[in-house]
């Protein structure tokens, strides 16, 4: 996993955070399948495959996800950790099954 065309991508940055953050690659990969959210859940994906050394364009079309969406999670993971990947509900109209928008 050492090699120069990984450490180019990022990797190594990517490593040192998991290592910051108390995680290593299992841990991440257990993520990916048990973490609360579909979101969450593919954020962790992208995270671990940029791990295995997967480089962010195989990675964004792996994900069907814009390049620059993958750099950005990256890079919020390596500044904010585990909880800055989480997902947020940005607001929006609550969807119409909900009481509030039932016409009676």
């Amino acid at each position: 996993m050492n090699d120069k065309r990984w450490t180019e991508r990022g990797g190594s940055v990517l490593l040192d955070a998991f290592v910051r953050w108390n995680l290593d690659l299992p841990a991440v990969r257990t993520l990916v399948y048990r973490a609360p959210t579909p979101r969450e859940r593919e954020r962790w994906h992208a995270l671990w495959l940029l791990a295995q050394g997967w480089a962010i364009a195989d990675v964004a079309v792996a994900l069907e996800r814009d390049p620059h969406t993958i750099g950005e999670w990256r890079a919020r993971f390596c500044r904010g950790g585990p909880a800055s990947i989480a997902f947020e509900h940005g607001g929006g109209s609550p969807p119409p099954s909900t009481p509030r928008n039932r016409r009676s």
